[in-house]
């Protein structure tokens, strides 16, 4: 037996090459698949992740790792340049790019879409009363009154970001609650979780097919690092009843962080009443498996270079 000559090797490799670097689709098909590839990958690891604050930094990672794919495949769409003169160039200096402005300028509007929203909250909240505002102030932190009876309560905005509480959520509130809860909202101020989740939703938004599991897994995290931090000066029972007084079904945002959703309520009262769930064997191995993997894939434009190269 004898093995194959490196120039019988080139050939019989060649075709598959062709099609992965060197045809006129080269830069389409990287930004169509490989970010659909890493949020599978993401979003399989982040359903194995504890809803822990420990695992926040595996759940931020995981969830920006689908759109920093993206980023990465986009670059050479963007950039590519030579003389058009066949279909294939048409497609390759016209078709292509104008896709990946489409996804890019898809991401930069939905993202202008949330904050403005986040504005129009600003403008249709009020100064704090006279309740709010004491308590604001024993906490450390902006707020503003919602003139609305639904129990809200929640952190928004970037450069600002400021504590919103409903008329509803203060008339449901005793005292030692209220506090309980803005100082919850008072360590989401302080740990930027506004903004690492505004930078998410823009990511997310890169690779639009990306489930919402590592996003969740993200807000799980931070909800237990806040009220880990909102314990250390308020009852477990105020935070406990708070956060029963104000759960309500909402869905995964990216421009507010409500103070208490459904997704997760029981864990985190587990949690506040000292009856923790076992945290999941492994999960850091697998973290680090995931990102590996995504990390191959955002390096696809380096690897396409070397191939394109070779072949």
């Amino acid at each position: 037996m004898t093995g194959l000559h490196a120039p019988e090797w080139v050939t019989l490799i060649k075709p598959a090459g062709d099609i992965l670097v060197a045809n006129p689709f080269r830069n389409l098909w990287p930004f169509l698949l490989l970010p659909a590839m890493a949020a599978y990958a993401s979003g399989q690891t982040a359903q194995t992740l504890p809803r822990r604050a420990e695992a926040s930094w595996a759940a931020v990672w995981l969830a920006a790792a689908p759109g920093l794919v993206a980023l990465c495949a986009l670059y050479p769409a963007l950039t590519a340049h030579g003389t058009i003169k066949t279909w294939r160039g048409v497609v390759y200096l016209m078709a292509t790019p104008t896709i990946a402005c489409l996804f890019l300028a898809w991401a930069v509007s939905r993202s202008i879409m949330r904050q403005w929203a986040v504005g129009q909250l600003f403008c249709a909240s009020l100064p704090a009363g006279p309740r709010l505002a004491a308590a604001a102030q024993r906490v450390g932190i902006r707020a503003r009154e919602l003139p609305t009876s639904e129990r809200e309560c929640f952190v928004a905005g970037i450069l600002r970001p400021t504590a919103f509480v409903s008329r509803g959520a203060l008339d449901s509130l005793e005292e030692s609650e209220l506090e309980a809860a803005l100082l919850h909202e008072r360590a989401h101020i302080k740990g930027g979780d506004t903004r690492a989740l505004f930078a998410l939703g823009f990511l997310r938004d890169l690779a639009p097919w990306a489930g919402g599991q590592a996003l969740e897994a993200f807000l799980a995290a931070r909800e237990d690092r806040a009220d880990r931090q909102a314990i250390q000066q308020a009852g477990r029972l105020d935070l406990a009843s708070a956060l029963l007084t104000l759960a309500r079904p909402a869905a995964v945002t990216a421009a507010v962080l409500p103070m208490a959703s459904d997704k997760g309520l029981d864990c985190r009262l587990k949690a506040l009443l000292h009856d923790e769930a076992p945290t999941p064997q492994g999960w850091v191995a697998r973290t680090a498996g995931a990102l590996g993997l995504n990390g191959v894939l955002a390096s696809w434009p380096v690897i396409q270079f070397e191939l394109l190269a070779f072949f």
